[in-house]
């Protein structure tokens, strides 16, 4: 089997939906991490016309979300099929392909990759610049193995292309390459420009929330309490706030201010219990409160976890840790 970690893909491309029709209450959900919701809507959509093109393809982005990549890739090849003049579909068909692949025996895995390739240079026919097919693109070039086609090279080529013409995605991707190849202080660099290529951009705001309390090989807190109040503060809704204050107030021990966002996290974002998981894999790394950590991984069962986030198998594997 070919590894190739396209898990990286998603965190890039997962929250960029497109120039399609904004006036649908799809792709707000998506691009806001409410997949549950998304997919209720979209299987009512589809349930009333099984070809309507963008639905099929927010569908395929929805699927991905859970893990179910078979029916993601359908969904895609059927959009795909419905508009193949459309670059945003053909992104999205490139990417299930690039994740089947990495799951996949050599033999089939060369065959997607292909079909991956083939994807890529239709979106990019279509508009030159596409920011989700270039990132696509990118992680291929970087994790791919030389004998199916990786330049590392050539993928930092691409991220400075994207950075040319969406800079706000492009320093995120240079970011995600940097975390491979570079310093904290390299990492933390890039990500402030993003942040500073647009400050309104949840996304860019989380990704350094993320490594001041997650990533950095020395967190720092007060940094990441900052952008993780930022964030609640553009969009209470989301969970990504509430996780990233939720991991930090765990790592420094400030219960109180746990037990605070946890509640908070309940009523403002009750249907993502992230922040519960993310509170707990703290706990258990650093051996504190192992009661409290079994509580938050016992609620987080309680529901069926959000798109993108941890199964309940890694909750449950987690929770076998704790006792």
């Amino acid at each position: 089997m070919i590894r190739w970690p396209y898990a990286l893909i998603l965190s890039l491309t997962g929250a960029v939906c497109g120039s399609l029709p904004s006036a649908s209450s799809v792709e707000p959900l998506i691009d806001g991490g409410h997949y549950k919701r998304a997919r209720e809507v979209l299987n009512t959509r589809l349930h009333e016309n099984p070809n309507d093109a963008y639905a099929l393809y927010l569908a395929s982005k929805d699927k991905e979300s859970f893990g179910d990549l078979h029916g993601a890739t359908v969904a895609a090849e059927k959009a795909v099929a419905l508009d193949p003049r459309n670059p945003d579909f053909h992104a999205q068909l490139a990417e299930c392909y690039a994740y089947t692949a990495e799951k996949s025996s050599w033999v089939r895995a060369i065959s997607l990759v292909h079909q991956m390739k083939d994807q890529i240079s239709a979106a990019l026919s279509v508009q030159p610049h596409h920011t989700d097919t270039l990132l696509v693109a990118m992680m291929f070039y970087f994790h791919a193995p030389r004998l199916a086609g990786g330049d590392r090279q050539k993928a930092h080529e691409i991220a400075h292309e994207i950075v040319s013409n969406d800079p706000r995605w492009g320093y995120l991707a240079e970011a995600r390459l940097a975390q491979e190849e570079a310093s904290d202080t390299q990492i933390e660099t890039t990500l402030k420009q993003a942040v500073r290529a647009d400050p309104t951009h949840y996304r860019a705001v989380y990704e350094l929330a993320r490594f001041y309390c997650c990533v950095a090989r020395t967190p720092n807190i007060q940094e990441a309490e900052r952008a993780g109040r930022l964030l609640l503060k553009m969009d209470a809704s989301r969970a990504g706030g509430y996780a990233i204050l939720a991991s930090s107030y765990a790592t420094a021990h400030r219960w109180s201010d746990l037990d605070d966002i946890i509640e908070a996290c309940r009523k403002g974002a009750g249907d993502d219990l992230a922040p519960f998981y993310e509170a707990a894999k703290v706990l258990i790394r650093e051996h504190q409160d192992l009661p409290r950590a079994q509580k938050y991984l016992a609620t987080y069962l309680t529901q069926e976890p959000e798109g993108r986030e941890p199964s309940w198998a890694e909750a449950k594997g987690l929770l076998k840790r704790a006792q």
